[in-house]
């Protein structure tokens, strides 16, 4: 006669245990792996969004003219405004493309402007879709929106067209590089130094000389990318 025997409590209990723990691990390996994955599909797609705003914005940089403006309300305003009206920057930029079989050709002239907006406002619908995409549902910081006119000198009822160029961006800071110049007896101009503003058109007192913005530069920090510096050169020449 053969006795069968089975597991006794303890070693049931035991077996239990080993397997819910490698059932844990497992759980949590599988999660780091999905968490991973979801953060680095973000930080791909935010470098996507980064490369595309820095096109658009070297395209307006690089191709900026000395060109002065009327506002809405007939006022003349510089080729280039930082920090002294509605937006943090403000240009005129050459290199608008008309369409080729455009019937009745506008000018290759075009003023932008960029400012960070709430991302609660309707212009920056856009980008919480974009980063619901990503798997983003509670977004950092503000959106940057460029902006833009179908006419040089504006009318009462111009109105600009938004376009979000870059998403969650938590600071901005914009500064020009101005060089000051002075005419000699000789009818040579001299460099008495550059200096960094932080608003332009600068006030100007007489015998102070002649100041040019020669590089503006962009200081602003994004989620997991942190702080970031582009620097360009600008052709201001002289003029207005």
């Amino acid at each position: 006669m053969h006795l069968s025997r089975g597991f006794t409590l303890l070693e049931v209990l035991v077996a239990v245990a080993i397997t819910a723990m490698l059932g844990v691990g497992a759980s949590q390996l599988l999660r780091s792996v999905i968490d991973t994955k979801s953060s680095t599909e973000i930080t791909s797609e935010q470098l996507t969004s980064l490369q595309r705003f820095n096109q658009v914005l070297s395209r307006d940089i690089e191709q900026f003219i000395n060109r002065s403006i009327r506002d809405q309300y007939g006022d003349s305003q510089s080729a280039l405004i930082l920090e002294n009206g509605d937006y943090p920057i403000e240009f005129t930029r050459a290199g608008w493309r008309n369409s080729p079989i455009a019937k009745d050709p506008r000018s290759t002239l075009q003023r932008v402007a960029y400012r960070m907006e709430s991302m609660d406002d309707d212009v920056c619908k856009p980008a919480r879709e974009r980063l619901l995409k990503w798997g983003v549902a509670e977004p950092e910081g503000d959106c940057l929106v460029r902006y833009f006119w179908r006419v040089l000198d504006r009318s009462t009822d111009s109105e600009p067209v938004s376009q979000v160029v870059l998403e969650q961006v938590e600071s901005l800071e914009i500064d020009l590089l101005v060089e000051k110049l002075s005419q000699q007896q000789d009818q040579s101009v001299k460099v008495d130094g550059r200096d960094w503003y932080s608003a332009w058109p600068a006030l100007q007192t007489a015998g102070q000389g002649q100041e040019v913005p020669r590089a503006v530069r962009w200081r602003f920090e994004l989620p997991r990318l942190g702080d970031i510096e582009r620097t360009w050169l600008i052709a201001y020449g002289g003029g207005s």
